[in-house]
């Protein structure tokens, strides 16, 4: 796998960022996603999309903040840096946490069944941090540890992580969870009747929490880029765990046999 051409494209006046371009591609994926499921429901998909495109902002900010908090000696010393996203900087944890309470909150503003809703907004997630993770072969991160196999990842010598500079072709860790995010997405559409079955609405989102964290807690464990350590385990590793322990509640409380509380 070649490096990239590089990082943006010029279009007029414009230097047109490829990250922020599949960014939005796959903000567009999610909303599109959404709207439909929500419109096989019997709902309104003008409706659905409007609840999206009015959760995007408090996502941002959460994925964003995600990125500030846990990459913070990237910034010490220069704060204003963190408001620039042109370089990417985005925590799908945050960016999940952000998402679903604004999502939560419009829903129970509107009288719409939040469960439900969220199973329909949850779907079109993995698919579309799919679609972004090519905005990351773009910035030339994310990358796992050397390999000599032929879908390596070409990093021209500026972007090498630090300690191998020497190092030409690395694992596309960022690959390798773009192609399993699009597995979770097809496991969720194959589940959604069987977990219905079993689970009351919100179940979806639930499976979402274990089948990425675990995908993140395997990825993580491949990158080489300098991190946060907590003992042995990457500090996305520990989020990633905590967030497979959430969708494992989240099941154990929406299980239909289990009594619902007065």
């Amino acid at each position: 796998m070649p490096a990239p051409p590089g990082e943006s494209f010029g279009l007029g006046p414009l230097d047109v960022q490829w990250y922020g371009l599949f960014a939005l591609l796959g903000y567009a994926v999610w909303v599109t996603t959404t709207a439909l499921l929500w419109r096989r429901g019997g709902g309104d998909a003008i409706e659905a999309a409007w609840a999206c495109l009015l959760a995007a902002p408090v996502a941002f900010i959460g994925a964003r903040l995600y990125h500030v908090i846990t990459d913070y000696e990237l910034y010490r010393g220069e704060p204003v840096q963190a408001l620039d996203v042109t370089q990417g900087g985005l925590g799908i944890f945050g960016a999940l946490v952000g998402g679903l309470l604004a999502i939560v909150v419009y829903a129970k503003a509107r009288g719409w069944p939040v469960g439900t809703f969220l199973d329909c907004a949850i779907v079109g997630v993995p698919l579309a941090q799919a679609v972004g993770r090519v905005g990351n072969w773009f910035n030339q991160e994310l990358v796992g540890g050397p390999t000599d196999l032929p879908w390596g990842l070409a990093v021209d010598p500026a972007y090498r992580p630090l300690g191998y500079e020497a190092v030409e072709r690395f694992h596309p860790a960022f690959l390798y969870e773009g192609v399993l995010d699009v597995l979770i997405f097809l496991a969720l559409g194959l589940l959604w009747g069987p977990l219905l079955a079993r689970f009351r609405p919100g179940c979806i989102v639930g499976a979402y929490l274990i089948l990425y964290g675990l995908v993140r807690v395997l990825v993580e464990g491949l990158r080489v880029e300098p991190a946060l350590l907590i003992g042995p385990f990457r500090l996305n590793q520990v989020v990633a765990f905590l967030v497979m322990a959430t969708g494992v509640l989240i099941l154990i409380q929406l299980d239909r046999r289990r009594p619902r509380r007065p």
